[in-house]
């Protein structure tokens, strides 16, 4: 009986221990430190109205920066404050597409009128850069429209210069 009991009081508990390890997996760094990381987002120029930028979120001093060259909302130099937990979201789904085990290039030069869509990413010392052309997976697509979207987004956004 005091087995059955034992056993019982065990089997409650290891719902509670599972969810302790599931919390600290997905906690703000991951083992990882966000002062080391950084993103760089850059689109180039078509022959039509392609949107030219350089986005860069840098988790040292927790900033986004965003360079506007041309058909873009902010054309010029723009800062904003990115959050620990927006730089959580960004690692966590680089992590989760594999960024690191992508090719570094999707290309395919007959194709003229294509911008060109460089994404970096550095963390803990490592850094890889990744050139979008032409057929890149939807892993790294989805990283380009999470960064996109911060770039493009209307908050939060100052002019510098």
């Amino acid at each position: 009986m005091k087995f059955i009991l034992y056993s019982a009081f065990l089997l409650l508990l290891a719902p509670c221990n599972s969810l302790k390890n599931t919390a600290k997996a997905q906690t703000p760094d991951a083992g990882k430190n966000l002062k080391t990381v950084s993103f760089i987002l850059q689109k180039t120029a078509c022959f039509g109205k392609c949107p030219v930028y350089t986005l860069t979120i840098t988790g040292e001093n927790n900033t986004a920066l965003l360079k506007g060259d041309m058909n873009i909302d902010k054309i010029g130099n723009y800062k904003k404050t990115i959050s620990d937990e927006e730089l959580t979201t960004l690692v966590n789904a680089f992590d989760k597409n594999h960024f690191f085990d992508l090719l570094d290039e999707y290309n395919k030069p007959q194709v003229m009128d294509v911008p060109s869509i460089y994404i970096t990413y550095s963390i803990d010392g490592k850094t890889k850069k990744i050139k979008d052309r032409w057929q890149a997976p939807n892993e790294l697509k989805d990283l380009e429209k999470l960064l996109e979207a911060i770039a493009l987004s209307t908050d939060g956004w100052e002019k510098t210069e």
